[in-house]
Order: structure tokens, then C-alpha cells, then sequence
């Protein structure tokens, strides 16, 4: 299951500088994006209704790293999200409650 965190965009523009800069960025349609898609749980109708809520909505991948994750952002809106999988952080029970 995933949830969307706010992001502070100016920090986030600048994580996803440095990670274009060190090749850490990974690209939609590559096979280790796939991979790494699939083992993150990442769903992708939560994404398609998530990036709904912009008017330009771009997304970025951190394969690895401190930064790690999948973003979504808009330079419109000066606003970025990154989506987590809550059900890695917390147990069944603390979902449902």
C-alpha cells in the first residue's frame, strides 16, 4: 500500500540534480527501472491518481542512496511528493488501526 509524503521541493530538485549528476536516476520503459518498480511495490493506479492533482506532474526515480525513492512533482506547483510503502514500515496491525 502506498501513501504520498510531502517533500520540500527545493530540497527535492536539488537530490534529484545530484543523483542525474551520479547516475543514480533510473528511467521509465529500462528493464531495471522495471525491476526495481516491482520490488519497491510501487502501484501505479495509486501514481496515475496521485499525479491527477497536477496540472504538469513529472516523475523521478533515486535508485539507491540516502535520497532513495519514487517522486512525483510539479515545477508548477513548487510541490513534490514521494510515494512510500507503508506496508514495509508497519505492521498489518498499526495499518488497520
Amino acid at each position: 500500500m502506498n501513501i504520498a509524503r510531502q517533500v520540500e521541493y527545493v530540497n527535492a530538485r536539488n537530490s534529484f540534480k545530484d543523483a542525474e549528476t551520479r547516475g543514480k536516476k533510473l528511467i521509465l520503459g529500462n528493464m531495471n527501472t522495471n525491476f526495481w518498480l516491482h520490488q519497491e511495490k510501487i502501484n501505479l493506479d495509486f501514481v496515475r491518481e496521485t499525479a491527477r492533482r497536477f496540472p504538469d506532474a513529472r516523475i523521478f526515480i533515486i535508485a539507491e542512496g540516502t535520497n532513495k525513492g519514487f517522486y512525483i512533482y510539479s515545477e508548477a506547483n513548487k510541490c513534490c511528493l514521494q510515494l512510500v510503502d507503508i506496508s514495509q514500515k508497519y505492521s498489518h496491525a498499526e495499518i488497520v488501526a
